[in-house]
């Protein structure tokens, strides 16, 4: 376990570095020939959601947005960049963007970010008003896990006023949001405030705090008394079921850590509790090639049964501590087109922390395999971009990921792809799709 976090932790430092020292270099330009970094386009609208992210989102939630305005108008270069030969050819102007340049990028779950540059009726890039009420929606239907999900990212926007003497696009896509990023499904809803701070183009900060409410349907939300029980979509099921005779196959082990086989009453029941979320996003791009990282460190408090130390959550698709931390990463390397389709890979690890409160007394915390690696391709098409409008960026999303390790999904056991439908086949990937689409609601936004 340690190790694993120490690898994990590496990965995440260098990917940091890596996105500040791109960004500290693009944003120096070249003696005499005056280039400026370009933002990242915005995040996929909406998105969990979190992405494929994901879009959303993000996000994505990710089972992953509308945004907010620069102060000033963006700056107007003087002339065309200039066309001298080098290994990285000098980026465009902001309002020299070709239309469809500004494309939302594919949210994951839970992932819904904001942006304050969009494109006007010309085509052209444009600063976002000084004050938005923003709506961004994403919807998504998950298989392996099997989820359905809402996300809604709603709340005032307000674009950063612009920095004396600092007019690259570093600088220009700056904002805050505060607002609301409630989530439902079928088996729960979140609901709570949540604030991004964007300083540098570069660079978004999320921190979120919600209620969760569990109805106890499609079998959740179900808890242990050790993360080193069982958790497969099979035993899930079987404890769930209203059919007594499925649930003699119901199997689990007791507080003292004794295999039980069969339970009179169904596992899952209602429960509620409080999540907390901070998630750092750096988003780079570069031409037609763009690179995000969003992390998210978790905090959860649920209120379990009595004797419970961990629970089941189909988002994160591990054994969460109830009263614990969880760590998430999704990694997008992505191709930007310039009519609205964006195609790319993910690379999504997520990591519980256990330590003793986590485990029965005797057991060890150490070497529990509960965190996942998943990686595949990515694709959203975004059909309009007009501005900041009422209906806005519709854009259709597929995430999906093979899973490198997991505790099931990578070939142990049969993996539940639709309810009551099972593969047993390490080829069965994760699969997101989704639709997403933002708004502008305050009148002085829409033009």
């Amino acid at each position: 376990m340690l190790h694993n976090l120490r690898v994990f932790c590496s990965c995440a430092g260098f990917l940091a570095s890596l996105g500040l020292s791109l960004a500290v270099q693009a944003a120096l330009p070249p003696p005499g020939d005056p280039v400026m970094v370009q933002p990242l386009p915005p995040a996929a609208v909406s998105a969990p959601p979190a992405v494929v992210t994901p879009p959303t989102a993000t996000a994505s939630p990710a089972m992953d947005a509308a945004p907010v305005p620069p102060a000033a108008s963006p700056p107007t270069p003087s002339a065309t960049p200039s066309a001298t030969p080098s290994a990285i050819s000098p980026i465009a102007p902001v309002d020299s963007l070709p239309p469809g340049a500004a494309a939302t990028l594919p949210a994951g779950p839970s992932l819904l970010r904001g942006s304050s540059v969009g494109i006007g009726p010309s085509g052209q890039a444009t600063p976002a008003p000084l004050w938005r009420l923003t709506l961004s929606n994403l919807l998504v239907l998950r298989l392996n896990p099997v989820g359905l999900e809402d996300q809604v990212r709603f709340g005032f926007q307000r674009r950063l006023p612009a920095l004396e003497g600092q007019t690259g696009r570093l600088f220009a896509d700056r904002f805050v949001f505060f607002g609301i990023a409630p989530r439902l499904n079928p088996a729960f809803v979140k609901l709570g405030p949540s604030i991004e701070i964007q300083p540098l183009s570069i660079l978004n900060l999320r921190v979120a705090a919600e209620y969760v409410g569990f109805f106890s349907t499609f079998g959740f939300l179900q808890s242990y008394p050790s993360a080193q029980d069982e958790y497969s979509d099979q035993r899930i099921a079987n404890c769930a079921s209203a059919d007594a005779t499925v649930r003699q196959s119901c199997s689990y082990r007791d507080a003292a850590g004794v295999e039980q086989l069969g339970s009179n009453e169904r596992r899952n029941y209602q429960a509620n509790g409080f999540h907390l979320m901070i998630e750092p996003l750096v988003q780079l791009k570069l031409g037609q090639f763009a690179l995000r990282n969003k992390l998210a460190l978790e905090y959860w408090y649920m209120n379990v049964r009595d004797g419970d130390r961990v629970f089941f959550d189909v988002t994160l698709d591990t054994l969460v501590p109830a009263r614990g931390w969880v760590l998430a990463n999704d990694l997008d390397l992505l191709w930007v087109s310039k009519f609205g389709l964006i195609a790319g890979v993910r690379y999504t690890a997520v990591m519980p922390f256990y330590g003793g409160k986590e485990v029965r007394p005797g057991e060890s915390a150490e070497n529990i395999a509960n965190g996942l690696q998943r990686l595949g391709p990515m694709l959203s098409y975004t059909f309009f971009d007009r501005g900041f409008t009422r209906f806005n960026k519709p854009t259709l999303m597929l995430v999906t990921g093979f899973y490198l390790s997991h505790r099931y999904r990578a070939g142990q056991e049969p993996a539940a792809i639709l309810p009551g439908v099972y593969v047993h086949n390490r080829a069965m990937p994760y699969i997101v799709v989704g639709f997403s689409f933002q708004s502008d609601l305050l009148k002085s936004a829409r033009r």
